[in-house]
């Protein structure tokens, strides 16, 4: 049998257990977010103290570690890491929590002249997992909080900016961040699939507006597929010539036209899933429809009605 436990560390203290916890995580989003709803009163554990009852909004603060570890018969498994946001004063209380993009609403930084995006990062105090080899040609930041700058990145230079769970910042195109894989059965280890569709893309009109960031800053674009079709811009780093551009464009439009589920499903906790790993969808009554896919975002719940993951599944790898 398997029972739903949870370690919930707030700076000192510890939930053993809760009303309710989301995780919403994804490849798109500049900060992943908790809510954590605990009763008003509870019992928290502290290092090398008893046990004590308390009222939980005097025990917790705004900046206060968060750590959310999930699972069953406590073999738990870190789901986020951040800390307090804010307090909702209601009943149960609720902890909204941020990641590490937390901090960064909290520091500015003056930068200004030419640079790469991977010294950008390091200047704003940042810890890189990785970033695309982009220069920023007479990029100026005029004493700015970083969270700003993070989010002019994202729509000047279409780059995804995200967090891992040890707070390494990802600055690039999603699919060059890839995980490990996890295997689901449509009606076995998947509990709903009614928001997931197998679409045929073949007569699909699209158009792919594929722009390059050049390492010497300048830019340049190549467009494949139907004129005044299904629009879509794609942003690449650093590529040769206008030429291998085009290639890759039409790779894209390819990818984007194939046959291929799109949507999302709901699992149990386990098999754990996260943004960046590659799901293998398999469907034991249409085989030919099995494939592999990016995961964009998951969003976990744990509570009262069980634990629960909502699995977004992005393009076909």
């Amino acid at each position: 049998m398997r029972v739903l436990t949870c370690d919930i560390r707030i700076g000192d203290k510890r939930f053993s257990a809760v009303h309710s916890v989301t995780v919403k995580r994804s490849v798109y989003a500049l900060g992943a977010t908790a809510s954590i709803k605990v009763p008003v009163t509870a019992v928290l554990r502290q290092a090398d103290l008893p046990a004590t009852r308390v009222e939980t909004a005097q025990a917790v603060a705004v900046g206060d570690r968060v750590e959310i570890y999930l699972g069953y018969n406590g073999r738990n498994r870190l789901e986020f890491r951040g800390y307090v946001k804010a307090l909702n004063l209601c009943t149960p209380l609720e902890i909204l929590c941020e990641d590490e993009f937390w901090q960064c609403r909290r520091r500015n930084v003056t930068s200004s002249g030419t640079t790469t995006l991977a010294a950008l990062l390091a200047k704003c105090g940042l810890e890189v997992g990785y970033a695309e080899g982009l220069t920023l040609a007479n990029y100026a930041v005029p004493d700015k909080p970083v969270s700003s700058v993070l989010a002019n990145l994202t729509k000047k230079y279409g780059l995804s900016v995200f967090f891992d769970l040890a707070g390494r910042v990802y600055a690039c195109r999603p699919e060059k961040v890839v995980g490990d894989a996890v295997n689901y059965e449509l009606r076995y280890n998947v509990i709903h699939d009614d928001k997931l569709q197998y679409l045929n893309k073949k007569d699909l009109k699209v158009q792919i507006k594929a722009v390059c960031f050049k390492k010497d800053g300048t830019q340049v674009e190549a467009k494949k597929g139907t004129e005044g079709g299904q629009a879509r811009t794609l942003y690449f780093y650093d590529v040769r010539d206008i030429q291998e551009l085009a290639v890759l464009a039409q790779n894209e439009l390819e990818r984007e036209t194939a046959d291929g589920y799109d949507g999302c499903i709901t699992t149990f906790l386990e098999p754990y899933a996260a943004p960046g790993m590659v799901a293998h969808l398999v469907d034991p009554v249409y085989k030919d429809r099995s494939g592999t896919y990016y995961i964009t975002a998951v969003t976990t719940t744990f509570g009262t009605g069980g634990g629960r993951r909502t699995v977004e599944i992005g393009t076909a790898v």
